[in-house]
């Protein structure tokens, strides 16, 4: 089933890929984590963010973690997105229609990004993805790595093309949320779990989160907190400022990426299976100090992390 603007919103799982020792996907415990995430009630789950190493892996690794991803959520009727991000139009589209294929609810695409994109040429990429696979949904990635940010000024482009974009995962403000949702009301904004309580007025209704698939009992509450209101989702998404401050904010300039952060998060619990913490080189791996530091933090900052991780 498509998903629409009314559909797209809470806590989604940007799921990390486990590796065997051979440097292959796990596929058993992937498919594992898929079912342990959708039965604690994730509200999707999502594959090949910069969690799920898009970047780094062959086609063929590609289409088994999306194949696989959308064939475990299909018994729970947990919506699937499939990051289809890649450097060239072509290898998009060609992602793209594999996730229609296989039935993913929609698909996640940020701009290619090894060249700086004009604003017409970022339209147009959109233009033909969209135009190739007619009926399918696009969130846009708004990450700077690809070198080409959403402005007020893009953003009305794409929606003079009437593209079938129903999502934006990334703002860098409030204000930003607010002045692209007075252009595209009905446009879903996805942010990080420790701006959503403070960025809720703002109109964000989500993060893809890698805090789903750690604690997913405390996060699922907080998403339904927001949505009520209440005092008590700011106080949690102090928590995670916390965390994130003493943990994340230190660990960037040694060339921690998202994924190994992730699988800090995820290790840390023992919600997820399987070999969590390695990822591919050139990239820093996490190591299990890391994970002996980031639960020393969490217990000192915001020990509700693990008091609700089940």
């Amino acid at each position: 089933m498509p998903l629409t603007s009314d559909t797209l919103k809470g806590m989604w799982a940007g799921m990390p890929v486990p590796w065997t020792a051979q440097d292959q996907v796990d596929e058993d415990a992937l498919r594992e984590n898929v079912r342990r995430t959708c039965r604690a009630g994730a509200h999707g789950v999502y594959t090949h963010g910069t969690t799920g190493e898009f970047y780094a892996q062959t086609p063929d690794e590609w289409r088994q973690v999306a194949r696989v991803t959308v064939e475990e959520c299909r018994p729970f009727g947990t919506p699937t997105q499939v990051g289809c991000t890649a450097l060239w139009t072509a290898e998009v589209v060609r992602r793209a229609g594999f996730a229609q294929e296989i039935g993913a609810g929609g698909i996640q695409v940020a701009f290619p990004f090894w060249l700086a994109l004009s604003d017409a040429e970022a339209a147009a990429f959109l233009k033909e993805v969209t135009r190739q696979t007619p009926g399918m949904p696009v969130i846009l990635y708004n990450t700077g790595r690809s070198k080409k940010p959403l402005t007020p000024d893009l953003l009305k482009r794409l929606l003079d093309q009437d593209l079938p974009l129903i999502g934006c995962k990334g703002v860098d403000s409030p204000e930003e949320a607010a002045a692209f949702l007075e252009l595209a009301p009905r446009l879903r904004i996805f942010v990080g779990e420790h701006n959503l309580a403070d960025w809720w007025q703002a109109g964000v209704r989500g993060c893809y989160s890698s805090l789903v698939y750690a604690c997913p009992k405390l996060m699922l509450r907080y998403f339904e907190l927001c949505e009520e209101g209440h005092p008590e989702a700011v106080e949690i998404g102090q928590g995670l400022q916390r965390i994130s401050r003493e943990f994340v904010v230190p660990l960037l300039p040694e060339g921690f990426t998202d994924t190994a952060f992730d699988r800090t998060f995820a290790a840390a619990t023992g919600f997820l299976t399987g070999e969590l913490l390695s990822s591919r080189p050139p990239y820093r791996a996490a190591t299990r100090s890391d994970v002996d530091r980031f639960r020393q933090i969490c217990l000192r900052v915001f020990p509700r992390f693990f008091e609700e991780h089940e």
